[in-house]
Parts: C-alpha cells; structure tokens; sequence
C-alpha cells in the first residue's frame, strides 16, 4: 500500500507486489556517507520488531536528485505477534534542511560584511547587531540589543527615526541615506543608510533592516579633492 504522496517522493509509481521498498532510491546518513540497506530505519524496524521515531536519512531518487527525510517505520504484526511488516511514515524535510543552509550562508554574509548590519522592531529597539556594528559604533551586541536605536542618534536628528518608522510601516524602504550617528565614545559618525521592511511569513511588516556604511573616509577625500580644485583655481 503506498499513497499519492509517496509517489511524489518515490519519483516513480511503484507496483504493488512486486517492487521493493528500497528498489529506487540510496541511501544517506545526513553527513552524506553512503548507508548500507540493512542500516535503514525501515530495514532494522522488520529485523528487529521496533519501531523508530525519526530517524533523519537522505535518499537519492530514481532522477539522481536528493531528499532530506524524517522517518517513522513501525512494525505490523499478526495475531501470533509475529512481525509481518511495517507502516512507514516518511516526512519531506528538504525544504527545511534548506532554509537552514540559507540562513547558514546569510548569517555568514552579515557576520563578513564591512557594513554594520542592524534589524530592529516597529518600536525602534535593537534585534540584532553584526561585528560590523561592533567596530563602527563601539558598542558590543550585548550591550544594544533591547535597546532604543535613539542611543546612536544625536539629539537634533532625534525626529529622522520617526519619519524613517513612518517610511517602514508604509513598506518604502529609504536607499541611501546621508545623515550622522554616534559612536559610543560620543563621537559622531558620517554614514550613509540603506533600510528595508522586514516581513514575517504572512507578509505583515515587524520591523526593519538596516545597512549603516561608515562614509568618513570617503568625505575626507572628497574634502581633499575639493581643496585641491580650489588651490589649483
């Protein structure tokens, strides 16, 4: 007996009474290394009369392409409680395995990047802070996270954090922006702003992340550069 979504995962229509459990597919420990048959949880639940709660596998379809499987065999047994099969429920897990790798990779972009990269909720309080920020804005993660983003901004530029809620809340992002903020030790900082809404999986807008590039550097050479003209005019 199999049902429809077996087939999907199968990749072929499999005819009962004559195809084996296992004829399509190999098998994977979740490191990648090849899995001998008797080692699948399928496999021991029939040898051994046990079931098995899920158990992770990766098997290779009939197309050579990959699936990421929890796995619940359980063993069926007859009047004489003898095994006489088992009931396997398998659960598809690939799209999870690879939403985590994803998220691995976007982890480890943030964490390289030379940009201070900050999330925060729709009340302004910090949620998440990069190495970046740690360098340009002197202040640790420990130290932020759970507090008001206002603690980098100057006292003037204080109502900017409202019109860029305002802006968030509506789902415009705001490219680019040249303003100030403060460093830990007091000292202000150039910088230019990059933020984007941020959306949970029903596409309602939390909060926002926010990219802060330090642009010191780059207003000295171009306060350089115009001295220069001038001198030359």
């Amino acid at each position: 007996y199999f049902n429809r979504a077996a087939v999907l995962l199968w990749g072929m229509e499999p005819e009962p009474g004559r195809d084996l459990w296992h004829s399509p597919w190999k098998f994977y420990y979740p490191d990648g290394r090849p899995m001998p048959l008797d080692a699948c949880p399928m496999s021991r639940t029939l040898k051994e009369g046990s079931a098995s709660e899920g158990a992770e596998l990766t098997v290779e379809r009939p197309d050579h392409t990959f699936r990421n499987l929890l796995v619940f065999p359980r063993p069926l047994f007859d009047g004489a409680d003898q095994v006489i099969g088992a009931h396997n429920t398998l659960v598809d897990i690939t799209s999870q395995k690879l939403g985590d790798r994803n998220q691995a990779i976007l982890t480890a972009i943030v964490e390289s990047s030379d940009d201070a990269i900050i999330s925060k909720n729709l009340d302004s309080i910090i949620t998440s802070w990069n190495k970046a920020a740690e360098r340009i804005f002197g202040y640790t993660a420990a130290e932020v996270i759970g507090k008001h983003i206002s603690i980098l901004i100057p006292e003037p530029l204080l109502s900017e954090e409202d019109t860029i809620i305002s802006s968030i809340k509506s789902g415009r992002p705001i490219d680019h922006f040249q303003t100030t903020r403060l460093h830990k030790s007091g000292r202000e900082i150039p910088i230019s702003l990059t933020i984007s809404p941020v959306r949970d999986r029903s596409g309602e807008i939390i909060g926002a992340s926010k990219i802060a590039r330090d642009i010191s550097e780059r207003l000295h050479t171009e306060k350089i550069a115009e001295q220069s003209v001038h001198r030359l005019s």
